[in-house]
């Protein structure tokens, strides 16, 4: 039973290989392979101009310019600028706008103050309070005013200043006292002269940064007279009103302390 282990053992010893051999020799070295998403070096440029220099001469030729003795340059003519040299005040003492606006904080305070000044002025624009169809209920028209310059070219708002309360409107009940006093009526266009006072803020609710002039009254130079508006508190006939008013009430109050007993 012995010689078939053995037969076996041989069968088994000749099928094992032999170990292999290690190369001990040094790994050649990698050929370097490009990235596919590497871009490739771009050409190097061209030191061949694009434009061939061109030779300038080293001096040109001037033409040579003859003088023509006869020869007259006409230029067409300036602008024409006939807008007057604006004064600050007239020599009858009136005031310009444009004066009034020099010192306007000590004009201002003065109008505060209650001084009356004269100004000398054109009117520019009227005031005229919009239709209201009886049919529909409208805002309140503004109060009468006008628009004056010194130069009556003056299209603009600029240089203008508003004079206001130069109208007023008369009840009914007290209309007949009015009749035959003249009214104040301004022309777009026509110089005038204003009594009035020289105002930021009016009473009747109209303001100006530079200044406003509230009216007192206009100059009939044809009749050589001051016209107020009718109505106005300050109207002559107005004021000679409240003085008779007053002088009743004093003479009621002085038959009341008669009747007095004395104490």
């Amino acid at each position: 039973m012995r010689l078939p282990i053995l037969i076996v053992l041989l069968l088994a010893s000749c099928n094992r290989t032999a170990p292999s051999k290690v190369d001990k020799s040094p790994p050649k070295p990698a050929e370097s392979v490009p990235a596919e998403d590497e871009p490739e070096p771009a050409p190097a440029p061209s030191k061949k101009p694009l434009v061939e220099p061109m030779e300038l001469p080293a001096e040109l030729d001037e033409p040579e310019l003859e003088e023509d003795p006869d020869l007259v340059v006409a230029l067409p003519p300036g602008p024409a600028f006939d807008r007057p040299t604006q004064v600050d005040k007239y020599e009858a003492g009136e005031w310009s706008v444009a004066g009034l606006r020099k010192d306007i904080d000590t004009r201002v305070e003065e109008g505060r103050s209650g001084t009356e000044i004269l100004l000398r002025a054109y009117v520019q624009e009227i005031y005229v309070p919009p239709v209201c169809p009886v049919s529909e209920t409208c805002v309140p028209p503004k109060q009468p005013h006008v628009w004056v310059v010194d130069d009556p070219k003056d299209g603009g708002k600029r240089n203008a200043m508003m004079v206001v309360n130069y109208a007023f409107v008369i009840p009914e009940w007290d209309a007949k006292r009015w009749e035959g006093q003249d009214e104040v009526v301004l022309e777009v266009g026509e110089q005038y002269t204003f009594k009035g006072k020289f105002r930021r803020f009016s009473d009747s609710g109209f303001a100006s940064e530079r200044g406003l002039l509230e009216f007192l009254a206009v100059r009939d130079e044809a009749a050589g007279q001051w016209v107020y508006p009718p109505g106005a508190p300050w109207h002559p006939l107005e004021i000679a009103r409240q003085e008779e008013q007053n002088r009743m009430l004093m003479e009621k109050a002085r038959e009341e302390a008669k009747k007095r007993p004395p104490r």
